[in-house]
């Protein structure tokens, strides 16, 4: 336990002696980079109606320092930091510490695939291996640490195959993951990715096809084999991105359509 903590302490400080570094009063504006979108999304209540919201997203990152910042806000809230990472890179090792380091594979329809929680946690990145430690709560005991994960990503003549996998340090449980790039295939390209959860014995999947603008998905369990089947197509207006979707759950055959509007800045 000593030689983690050790390799943690020495990660934290080189990611912060980065972050100082760049916030030097040398050059403050020099690389940086600030980007945003403003979104108008639409989606059926629970009453029937259509309801919308509206958002701003602001992403605020170094070039050259490892640091980024995305920042959201809805009409009449506050502006809130989602996610934020502080990076460099020691002998080749590139180090990330931050609330979005989770290495298992995500998902476009996000309704099957096993999702283990990882907070603030410090990434060690070599080749294409990544190791991510997680913390219970770093901002009052770093040395609590709440789970691992792992990955490694294979190149096949194919596609690139990832493998991953966490273990919950409080639990003992370990999720397993498994993604695929998307093959080409001409006109289109299909990919997928599956975890298996231990404890709870579910193994879950999604594939994901994309040609052109629209991107479909169908995913499951192993007692369910075919749970949700969507989709969503994007395409450019005069300078505005617009999208349509749907989710339809074969349990429920219950559709949930959506349609957005966003530009980008």
């Amino acid at each position: 336990m000593k030689s983690v903590l050790a390799i943690i302490a020495a990660g934290l400080v080189a990611t912060s002696t980065s972050a100082f570094a760049e916030s030097t009063p040398v050059a403050p504006a020099a690389g940086i980079l600030i980007g945003g979108e403003v979104s108008l999304d639409f989606s059926e209540q629970t009453s029937g109606d259509w309801g919308g919201t509206m958002g701003v997203d602001l992403d605020v990152d170094s070039a050259v320092g490892g640091v980024a910042l995305d920042f959201s806000a809805t009409d009449g809230g506050n502006l809130t930091l989602d996610n934020w990472t502080v990076g460099t890179s020691v002998s080749g090792v590139a180090l990330a510490f931050g609330d979005d380091n989770g290495l298992l594979p995500g998902a476009e329809g996000e309704q099957t695939l096993a999702a283990p929680v990882m907070t603030e946690s410090l990434q060690a990145t070599l080749g294409t291996a990544s190791v991510a430690v997680g913390f219970t709560d770093w901002t009052s005991d770093i040395t609590d640490i709440s789970n691992v994960q792992g990955a490694y990503t294979l190149g096949t003549a194919v596609s690139d195959v990832t493998l991953s996998g966490d273990i919950n340090l409080d639990t003992d449980n370990i999720v397993l993951g498994a993604e695929i790039a998307g093959v080409d295939l001409g006109a289109a390209s299909i990919g997928g990715a599956a975890t298996y959860d231990t404890d709870a014995e579910i193994f879950g999947f999604e594939t994901v096809a994309k040609t052109g603008s629209i991107v479909s998905y169908l995913n499951g369990e192993q007692d369910d084999l075919l749970q949700n089947i969507g989709g969503e197509y994007q395409v450019d207006v005069n300078g505005a991105t617009f999208t349509a979707g749907a989710n339809y759950n074969l349990n429920s055959e219950e559709l949930t359509p959506t349609v957005g509007l966003s530009f980008n800045f």
